[in-house]
Parts: structure tokens; C-alpha cells; sequence
């Protein structure tokens, strides 16, 4: 297995678990092998304890879904973490279909990221979600159930990481099980090219063998191709599964800015010349909503969170199907509007849990992502981590006074972040002029989901 977390690392995290965000030290987050570390949050995603997209870096979130994990199942004397964790995964039975939550969110990411799933990243347990993990159980050579288990989900967060290893050129040494063609499927490199970069063995991987990735070509990007003319470098297409504007096809075409084109070659999920960002909606007033819906009617791709309390969907019942049914993702705000910052753990979980069940009675979404427009404090996230749920808060938070003026300018300064509002229109041609400001400059709405997977 390639490295190990260090005994100290687990110390540390058990620690720091209830440091407030972003304070992780980068004396303490540096110098770990970046495979050991993707693998740890792999496991501990496909389990439920949200150590964040499996980025092979040392974050608040990881240093806190460790600290659950050895919180709960405790940690032997003379087994590493990552030993411990594959067992722990491997063993898993089969699991049932009405899954949601974190562990879902980024199952569904893995396998969009192979093509085999197109839908949400919503942390729910769908009839096209199976399918996608049909795919790949016949993909990998498993029995083709479309279940979770712990073979599948194995081999799904291993896969995961030797994806990640192949983007970003980490060091990564073949492991026990490891396949030349599977390597190339989960990287997806060409199988002829892997094997011509690692041919130390023939078409064979040896363990601990380095895999290399990348061949050498002679030629740069820019060079004259055969026939003397000059290549062109290819931008990469958007996901999929990204809502792009309606007036994205039909606005005047602008020149991009030379800060938004890449120098480089460039790498992640979203890499793209388009902003893009989440917007999350907080305690919308009926009318909001209402006005947002008929905005909608003329901008169908241009969807956003909704926050919402428990108490507000059960008195709001008829309009709370009208939102699902448009696809705008419905995530919970808590269930009396209390901020979780400031209850005991015992009051956070009852919180999370009555909004559930008033969402997923009234909307038929059970939602995965809880939301306020202050940061959760770190001890508030980790309560909400160990019930499966996502915890996000925006970047920035726009009111009633900036609503009119900066709405625009702010979703398109933050890139890959979250916006959120605790004001909206009650107006629709409101909500179209934002959405046609927005159009304009080829903005692309993605999902809390999105912005998770993508390591926001």
C-alpha cells in the first residue's frame, strides 16, 4: 500500500477536531504522501464520515471525518489507518437501496467522472444511479447486482484515487489486485499507451512497481502538425450535467478576457472558461419563490439551491413540490432557522433530523446538504458529518441592499464558490434580468453537489 498515515497524523487529528474552520496549520497539513491521504478520504467518503473529495490534501474536513472515524471504531496498536479503513469498507454488507447522504455524493461523483453516471449529484440513491454502478461492477469484474457492497465500493474508491493519482501526476506504486487495464480505464489512458510508458514487465504490474502515466511526447502544444499547420489547443468540454444558461446559445458571442483564459494545459473537474458558481436561496418568502418559478419558465437550466427550514416546508407543502418538480435543488436550513452554531449536539441532530423528514415529506427529495449564511463552527460540522450530511456555507452572503446592484458581480467573482442570498425578488421580470445578466457573460449554475465533488 502506498505510505502510511503517521500515528502522530491520527493524534493530531483527534485534536484538532474542534479547531473553527480553515485553521489547520500548514506545518501540519504538508509533507504526506498525497495517495495515502486521497485514500483515507476515499474510504472514509464510501463510509459516511465526509472527509471531502479525495484531493490528497490535508484539510479541516479530513483532520474531522478522521477523527469520527477513530472516535468510533477506535485504533489498534500496529494497524495503520489505511489497513484498518479497507477492512472496515471490504467487510461492508450489502447495503440498501434508499441510501442518501454524503457517502452517495461521492459515489455518484466517482462514477460520473468514468462517464457511467449522468445524473445529480444530489447524495440520493436512484434507479440510474444503480445502473451506473451496474456498469461498473461488469466494468471491473464484479457480479453485476447494481448494489453497494464492500467489494464494489472497494474497488470504487481505489479506482478513485488512482484517477486522481493519473491528474495529478502523483507518485503512485502499483498496489495488490492492480490490473494494467483497469489502471488505464480509471485514469483514462489509452491501455496500448499505459503499457508502452510501463513496460518494465511487459504488460504485466509488479507490486510497488512506480506506474507512470504520462508519456513523453516530442512534440509541444502549438507545434506544426504533419501537414504544417499549427495544432490548436482544445478547451474542455463543461460536465455533462452542468446547467448552462438558456441565453448562453443565444447571447452575442464576447471574447473571453485574458484573465479567464488558461495559461496552461488546464486540470479538475470544471475546467472550463465559463464562471460558474453555486447560489444558495436562504428562507425565500412564498412570494420569492413563486416569482423565481415564472422567471424560470423562460430560463428552464438556470437552477439553484433553496434553503429551507422544516418548519417552513410543512406550512408550505403545495409550493414545496412545485420547487422540486423544476429541478431546483431543495437543501435544508435546519428546521426551526436556529443557527447550529450556537446548539448542544443532542439540539444539532434533532434539528438535521425533524428537517429531513419535513423536506422528504414534502417535496419527495430527502436532502444530504444542510446550509446557513454564517460558517458552521467545526464542532457544529462534525455533529452534522456523523449523521451522513453535508455541511456547506457560502463565501459570501448578499442582502436586500446588494441584491440589486452586485447579485451579478458577486456570482461572477467567485468562481467554483458558493453566493448565497437571504433576500430575493418578488418580482419576475427581477429574476429575469438576473438571469439574462448572467447569460451574458456564459455563467454556468452548478450545485452544492458540484461544488463538493469539485473540492469547494
Amino acid at each position: 500500500m502506498a505510505g502510511t498515515i503517521s500515528t502522530g497524523l491520527i493524534a493530531t487529528a483527534l485534536s484538532l477536531s474542534l479547531l473553527s474552520p480553515g485553521s489547520v496549520p500548514n506545518s501540519w497539513s504538508a509533507g504526506h504522501d498525497p495517495v495515502a491521504v486521497a485514500t483515507v478520504q476515499a474510504e472514509l467518503d464510501v463510509l459516511g464520515f465526509n472527509a471531502g473529495p479525495v484531493t490528497g490534501r490535508v484539510t479541516q474536513r479530513f483532520y474531522q471525518g478522521t477523527s469520527n472515524f477513530v472516535t468510533q471504531f477506535g485504533q489498534p496498536s500496529g494497524t495503520s489507518l489505511e489497513t484498518q479503513l479497507t477492512e472496515v469498507v471490504s467487510g461492508l454488507p450489502d447495503l440498501p437501496t434508499r441510501l442518501s447522504g454524503a457517502s452517495v455524493v461521492a459515489i455518484q461523483s466517482w462514477l460520473r467522472s468514468w462517464k457511467l453516471y449522468r445524473g445529480q449529484l444530489n447524495g440520493r440513491m436512484t434507479q440510474s444511479l444503480e445502473a451506473a454502478v451496474q456498469k461498473f461492477q461488469k466494468k471491473v469484474g464484479l457480479p453485476a447486482s447494481g448494489g453497494l457492497n464492500g467489494p464494489t465500493l472497494t474497488m470504487m474508491a481505489h479506482l478513485a484515487v488512482v484517477r486522481m493519482a493519473a491528474e495529478r501526476r502523483w507518485a503512485y506504486a502499483a498496489e495488490p489486485g492492480d490490473r494494467m487495464s483497469l489502471i488505464a480505464w480509471a485514469a483514462g489512458i489509452p491501455l496500448k499507451r499505459l503499457e508502452a510508458s510501463n513496460s518494465l514487465h511487459g504488460q504485466i504490474l509488479w507490486v510497488g512497481q512506480r506506474v507512470h502515466f504520462h508519456v513523453p511526447t516530442a512534440k509541444k502544444q502549438g507545434s506544426a502538425s504533419p501537414n504544417g499547420s499549427a495544432k490548436r489547443r482544445e478547451v474542455p468540454a463543461l460536465p455533462p450535467t452542468s446547467s448552462v444558461s438558456h441565453h448562453q446559445a443565444t447571447a452575442p458571442s464576447l471574447s473571453p478576457s485574458p484573465a479567464l483564459v488558461p495559461t496552461a494545459a488546464p486540470t479538475g473537474v470544471y475546467s472550463n472558461l465559463q464562471p460558474i458558481a453555486a447560489f444558495v436561496l436562504y428562507d425565500p418568502h412564498s412570494q420569492v419563490l413563486t416569482a423565481l418559478l415564472a422567471a424560470q419558465k423562460l430560463y428552464p437550466h438556470d437552477l439553484i439551491d433553496i434553503a429551507v427550514t422544516g418548519e417552513w416546508a410543512l406550512t408550505h407543502s403545495s409550493l414545496m413540490g412545485a420547487v422540486a418538480k423544476t429541478g431546483n435543488e431543495v437543501i435544508m436550513g435546519g428546521y426551526s432557522g436556529i443557527s447550529l452554531n450556537g446548539l448542544p449536539a443532542w439540539g444539532i441532530r434533532q434539528e438535521v433530523s425533524w428537517s429531513q423528514k419535513a423536506i422528504t415529506q414534502t417535496s419527495g427529495q430527502t436532502p444530504v446538504f444542510i446550509s446557513q449564511p454564517v460558517p458552521f463552527t467545526a464542532s457544529a460540522t462534525s455533529v452534522v458529518t456523523a449523521l451522513n450530511i453535508i455541511a456547506i456555507s457560502p463565501g459570501i452572503t448578499l442582502g436586500p441592499n446588494t441584491w440589486g446592484t452586485s447579485a451579478p458581480a458577486d456570482l461572477l467573482d467567485h468562481p467554483e464558490g458558493v453566493v448565497g442570498s437571504t433576500y430575493g425578488p418578488v418580482s419576475a421580470n427581477r429574476w429575469e434580468s438576473f438571469f439574462q445578466t448572467l447569460g451574458l457573460h456564459h455563467f454556468v449554475f452548478l450545485t452544492l453537489g458540484q461544488i463538493w465533488a469539485n473540492g469547494g
